[in-house]
């Protein structure tokens, strides 16, 4: 019997996630769930289909709704809002970021604080580390926050040095306040541990800021065909993290949320996890889950806080200044107490020496809690020794990469590590023809949330001029590749591979139509795709009316 509610919709080009190659199908949905994959045809041959609402996409691509692996669901909404100036990538000096930002403050003359990302020295023509000098001179009576691009620091002028209460704090073992040699703050924060207190001024908005900043990000999302993000700053089981979170879960009470969202808390400090599962408790929803924890073992290679195996190529007196960022003995409990409680563990590791102590950790905790079924993942793995590439596939533990980062690195990591282990930076088809479980995902705020931008990147691995980069462009890997990583891989990490990440019935109605056909066209318009059609959960949220034609 087929419910009122039920339509279908059909092309000659569905990719399902499970086969290689697009075909001709048609998607019966009924109930925001997939009910039968059938022939194309199916409508017409079938009397009980025929009066079933059809919606026929002709020849347009269909696929699953993207699950993006890793972002950061709430500066990315702010990274998206009004509120930021998110155009500092295009500075190519320090002083061509501080003119961008000055012009984003006279169009926006109204902001208490001025806050920008996406600076990036790997970007910069000097290559020198910013200071608050030339923000004093342009912002003498504003606090001014920039993040960079890769989320492990923060740029501040002298205002928002004294707002913060940021002071020189030599003691820090888990972060860098810079300093000069007459111990005056340079306005340059590294490592998540040292910019806390900029970054709660940076996501500081009153609850109906917050509450419209994050209903209109779910738009972008829509728009980008993504049904699925996370939360992977790890935050403390704070009043301020309650609040966020319940601020969030209030717009899914609201009916407004069009994706899921997957939350990762602290891991550092904590054996016991009373505190996780009280949160848990609270939070989760519908469309919300608080879903493991997240750590952080090394920072970025770009400021020679990512843990190597061997030293720097440009710094050969380190292998990353203060690393591991939290002691690998008290690590190692925690992952193991992790675990035994079934909380699935995420490692933010960008260097070879931090990708192989996690790896290490993972193995130790299933040795003693004598389970290897924990879906612990390694994120990000810039670089990679070797001899590590086939133990995700033994260890069953997953890869959660970000193929478009390589881009954003412009080629900086062979002055930093060197050309002969850069043959090992992004490693993505190494490891999955080594056997390793795959995941895309973006990072967002770090990249755009467009996962067309990662689809180009890992299948080219060229910049968005088309120039090739890395020392190892063998890396690249087929279409269909690529979206069962962004699909069903993703999936996997939050463990819902059964409910979503492809076409079959039974799963979730979460899919997309676009304007055109990824399979097709050449590989310099993957870019330019754009998303002509989503539903989630069987709901039509997101049309762009001239893709559709």
């Amino acid at each position: 019997m087929i419910v009122e509610s039920a339509f279908i919709i059909r092309s000659t080009a569905v990719f399902d996630s499970i086969q290689n190659t697009p075909y001709p199908a048609s998607i019966l949905v009924e109930n925001g769930m997939i009910q039968r994959i059938l022939p194309w045809d199916a409508p017409e041959a079938d009397p009980a289909l025929a009066v079933v609402p059809l919606c026929d996409y002709g020849d347009k691509l269909i696929l699953p709704s993207f699950v993006d692996a890793h972002t950061h669901l709430f500066s990315a909404a702010i990274v998206a809002s009004e509120f930021v100036c998110d155009t500092l990538g295009e500075g190519k000096s320090q002083a061509a970021c501080v003119e961008i930002l000055k012009e984003y403050a006279r169009q926006h003359p109204d902001l208490e604080r001025i806050r920008g990302t996406g600076w990036f020295i790997g970007n910069w023509e000097d290559k020198i580390l910013p200071d608050k000098r030339s923000l004093d001179e342009a912002f003498p009576d504003k606090p001014v926050y920039l993040q960079c691009a890769d989320a492990h620091s923060f740029w501040l002028n002298s205002k928002a040095l004294e707002e913060a209460g940021i002071e020189p704090r030599p003691e820090m073992d888990n972060g860098v306040v810079c300093t000069w040699e007459n111990g005056e703050l340079t306005g340059l924060l590294l490592e998540p541990a040292a910019y806390a207190p900029a970054q709660r001024k940076y996501m500081e908005f009153s609850d109906e800021q917050l509450h419209g900043i994050l209903k209109d990000f779910q738009g972008v999302l829509a728009q980008n065909g993504v049904a699925a993000v996370s939360e992977m700053f790890a935050d403390p089981y704070s009043e301020e993290t309650y609040h966020r979170y319940g601020l969030l879960k209030k717009l899914d009470e609201e009916g407004a949320l069009r994706s899921y969202s997957y939350l990762y808390t602290e891991l550092f400090g904590h054996t016991d996890f009373t505190e996780y599962f009280a949160l848990k408790e609270a939070i989760d929803s519908r469309h919300i889950t608080v879903n493991g924890v997240k750590g952080f073992i090394d920072g970025v290679t770009e400021t020679h806080t990512g843990l190597l195996l061997e030293p720097y190529e440009d710094q050969p007196e380190t292998c990353g200044d203060g690393l591991p960022l939290w002691p690998r003995e008290r690590m190692q409990e925690e992952i193991i107490a992790a675990n035994r409680k079934e909380i699935q563990v995420r490692l933010h590791c960008i260097a070879d020496g931090s990708v192989r102590m996690a790896l290490d950790m993972y193995e130790k905790a299933q040795q003693v809690n004598q389970d290897d079924s924990l879906r612990n993942t390694v994120e990000h793995i810039e670089n990679i020794h070797p001899d590590d590439i086939g133990r995700f596939e033994k260890l069953r533990v997953i890869p959660s990469m970000q193929p478009y980062h390589l881009t954003l690195s412009n080629n900086a990591k062979s002055l930093q590590i060197g050309k002969e282990r850069c043959r090992y930076e992004w490693p993505v088809r190494s490891i999955l023809e080594a056997g390793g479980q795959m995941a895309f995902g973006t990072d967002c705020p770090v990249v755009s949330v467009n996962p067309f931008l990662t689809i180009y990147a890992a299948v080219t691995r060229k910049n968005d001029e088309g120039v090739q980069y890395s020392q190892n462009p063998w890396e690249t890997v087929d279409m269909a590749t690529a979206l069962k990583c962004y699909t069903l891989g993703a999936a996997y990490v939050y463990g819902k591979e059964n409910e979503m990440g492809s076409l079959e019935a039974g799963k979730r109605a979460n899919l997309i139509v676009l304007d055109q056909n990824l399979f097709e066209i050449p590989e310099e318009k993957i870019e330019e795709t754009k998303v002509a059609v989503n539903y989630f959960e069987g709901e039509l949220v997101y049309q762009n009316a001239r893709a559709v034609i």
